[in-house]
């Protein structure tokens, strides 16, 4: 554990700095849409600043897994697949944690742990504000306890997903693809 931590810490640290740093752009966002009264453009906002969010950490995990594959290659050794997923949850930690403290509040509306939970998820998972605010009923999303939980799931997949098709050099996109003829392999010249 403590070689895994050692190895992959600074990734998890570039997936929570990514995460923060869009949550910041989500949250500006959120506000210049509530502010003007334009609750299609908040969610709209939202959903690009998600899909922002996890392109980012697509690449981010995409690289990680890729040299990995190289490496495993290089050993002759097997590839550990689920180590995506345990560099997101480690990404992600803060974000099950606030999870995790809003419970309470599902049980006791004025619980002051359940609404620190909260307000910490919506503030460090600002990307998800617009979609949240959304009404379901006489309530919003951002009201149910469950929703906190949920909104790790993406990251943890895109990041799971990523890591293995880097792994094996597959391309979800070709936007990570270096157009130089020079530059083929993952940068490594002809």
């Amino acid at each position: 554990m403590k070689k895994f931590l050692q190895r992959y810490s600074y990734t998890m640290v570039k997936l929570f700095l990514n995460q923060f740093g869009i949550a910041l752009f989500g949250i500006a966002l959120a506000f210049s849409c509530d502010k003007a009264g334009n609750q299609k453009l908040l969610l709209a906002t939202s959903i690009f600043s998600v899909l922002f969010y996890l392109f980012l950490q697509y690449a981010v995990m995409w690289e990680i897994g890729a040299k990995d594959g190289i490496s495993a290659a290089a050993q002759k050794t097997g590839r550990k697949l689920w180590r995506g997923l345990l560099i997101a949850l480690g990404g992600n930690i803060l974000n099950v944690i606030f999870a995790f403290m809003a419970l309470p509040g599902a049980f006791d509306a004025k619980n002051p742990i359940g609404s620190a939970g909260k307000f910490l998820a919506l503030m460090f998972e600002g990307m998800y504000q617009g979609i949240l605010a959304m009404p379901i009923g006489e309530a919003r999303l951002h009201d149910f306890v469950w929703v906190y939980f949920v909104i790790i799931a993406p990251s943890l997949i895109v990041c799971s997903v990523a890591y293995i098709l880097g792994s094996f050099d597959l391309h979800a996109t070709n936007i990570l693809i270096p157009k130089n003829a020079d530059v083929k392999n993952n940068g490594r010249p002809e």
